[in-house]
């Protein structure tokens, strides 16, 4: 027997939004609630610029995986460890547990203005992740419906 659980998104301005609570200890980030937007269009799963402040992730000493337009601008790509994402699940009896491969974004410019863009950036949610974590993805936008599907 499979057991389908459902992970409800908020839509929110037309975006698709993941609220989760990640956490890794190699980073020492403990339990931190989040938002991601779920963005298709994306491949991979990034930190934006603001919330690499302010979770306070050491960015200076890691290399970067190549470069990769985001918004509009350019971004040097950084590997993070694996976070642990904690969701919960419709019924809010259950919490799904994931391992997602996230990177973080580090801007190339230095002008205020460019700064200022990286920081408007949100988090983002790509389609690595559904894939990785076998999630279908279901919208029903008449009804301002969108949710996860898992399968366990």
């Amino acid at each position: 027997l499979k057991l389908k659980y459902r992970v409800p998104l908020q839509i929110v301005e037309g975006r698709l939004v993941l609220t989760a609570v990640i956490e890794c200890p190699k980073l020492r980030i403990h339990r931190q609630i989040m938002e991601f937007v779920l963005d298709t269009g994306s491949q991979n799963s990034y930190f934006g610029y603001k919330d690499v402040m302010r979770l306070q992730i050491p960015l200076s000493e890691k290399p970067s995986k190549g470069e990769v337009d985001v918004g509009g601008s350019r971004y040097k790509e950084i590997e993070l460890p694996k976070m642990k994402f904690h969701i919960l699940t419709e019924d809010k009896i259950g919490t799904i547990s994931l391992d997602v491969e996230i990177h973080a974004l580090r801007t190339t410019k230095t002008s205020t203005q460019k700064i200022q863009i990286a920081q408007a950036l949100p988090s983002i949610i790509g389609m690595n992740f559904l894939k990785d974590q076998k999630l279908s993805l279901h919208i029903i936008p008449t009804e301002n419906i969108a949710y996860l599907e898992y399968d366990k």
